[in-house]
This record gives C-alpha cells, structure tokens and sequence, in this order.
C-alpha cells in the first residue's frame, strides 16, 4: 500500500513510465538540507529525507522511497499491486448447465458446463480509473455425492464435442444412486491491470466467482430413459 498523494505525482522525474517519488514522515529534507554545513555546501548536495537526512545527501532512517507508476506523468499507482488491493473487483459467476437437461441416469456419464469466458471490469483504484481483466483458469466441482474435482476446461456440449448422449467428457460424472443432488463449480480466474492506454499487468494468485449451484435429479435408466428418450432414441440406453 502507497502513502497517496492527492492521487497525483507532485515531484521527481518521469523516466521510463514510472517516476520516483522521496518524501519523509515528518519533515521533509530540502534541497541541501543533508549538505555537510546546510549552507553554501547544502546548496549542492541532495538533502537526505527523514528527520535525520545523512550528510551525504542519502535517506535518513525515517525516510520513505516509494516507486509509483504514472499515467500521463500525474495520475499514480504503486509499482506492485495486489490481489487484495483489488477487493472491490469480482469476476462474473459463469452460468452452470447440464445435460441431459436438469437429469441424469445411475451407472451414466452425466455432462456439465460452465459457461463463462475472458471478461473487463472497469473501476477506480487510488483514485485513478483502470480495467480489470479476469481469464478462467481452472474449474472446481462439487458433485453433491460427496466427491470433487477440479478441471481446467469449462467443459461442453455432446454435440460441440462430436460425440454421443452419455460419453464421458472432461467434466461428467457418473452418479451411483438416485436421488436429487446439488452441483456446484467455482471457477477460478488469473487477474491483470492497466490504466488507460497502458499495457496489461498480471497480479500473482487467482480470484474465485461466486459459486453456482443447480439441482441434477438422478434415477435410474428404466424410471428415467423408457418413459423419457425411448420413444425418441428407440435404441439408446435401457430401451
């Protein structure tokens, strides 16, 4: 965290995008205040920051050296951001669906999906505007029977992936016994910054979306398929 100023660099010079900034806690130390003499001396030497500038023109040790990076020279953020300076900032919850729609039989893959993407939040951090930038990384399941896992695709439909009702996929699951079970995935997303015009700056560590629950009703293939799919797939499961 960086002591503010007023959102906005009042000295130093900018080289390269960033400007360095030297204050004290107290008393700042003038120009040729650390000076051997504080005179004619002081004049040429860099005074020291701090209640107690060195001689030599160097901090004193109640100085503060903060690097912060400038937009356009005057809007400032510090040099390292963190994930919980960004608490303000949440990725969107993905939207959770599942095929078959809302069911599922014992003994069969059931297939999940959760649907989100790359997405920008705009906002206002130390009093300067910038966006926020959320990719999905990985996704964590909560089957309801008890078991987990954690799946670095969102998963999709049999259909976008070329294959028949009840195949296996990176995210199904097969459940044991009926009943209604509640199926949760939280979806964890890298973070980046940047202030207008700037390029994008990747935070260390993720950020999780809320997590979105719906209910899957589980039965088996006679109770579920005959009376639902056979007379549409005559020759899929239990018919």
């Amino acid at each position: 965290m960086v002591d503010k100023l007023n959102g906005f660099c009042t000295g130093g010079s900018l080289e390269n995008g960033e400007a360095i900034i030297r204050g004290d806690q107290d008393n700042g130390g003038g120009g040729g205040g650390g000076g051997q003499n504080g005179g004619d001396d002081g004049g040429d030497d860099d005074g020291g920051t701090g209640d107690n500038g060195n001689a030599d023109g160097s901090d004193g040790p109640g100085g503060i050296d903060r690097s912060l990076q400038c937009v356009s020279g005057t809007l400032c953020l510090p040099d390292v951001v963190t994930l919980s300076d960004l608490a303000r900032f949440s990725p969107t919850a993905p939207t959770l669906t599942m095929e078959p729609d809302g069911w599922l039989v014992t003994g069969l893959p059931a297939n999940f999906i959760a649907d989100t993407s790359r997405h920008v939040q705009p906002g206002v951090l130390f009093d300067v505007p910038i966006e926020v930038r959320f990719t999905p990384v990985s996704y964590h399941w909560s089957w309801g029977d008890g078991s987990r896992s954690r799946t670095t695709v969102p998963g999709a439909t049999w259909a976008e992936l070329g294959l028949p009702e009840f195949s296996p996929t990176a995210t199904s699951h097969i459940y044991a016994d009926t009943g209604v079970y509640a199926v949760t995935v939280t979806v964890a997303f890298a973070v980046e910054y940047r202030a207008a015009g700037a390029s994008w700056i990747t935070i260390d560590g993720t950020l999780s979306s809320p997590a979105v629950t719906i209910a899957a009703l589980a039965g088996d293939a006679r109770t579920v398929l005959v009376d639902k799919e056979c007379t549409r797939n005559p020759r899929g499961p239990g018919c």
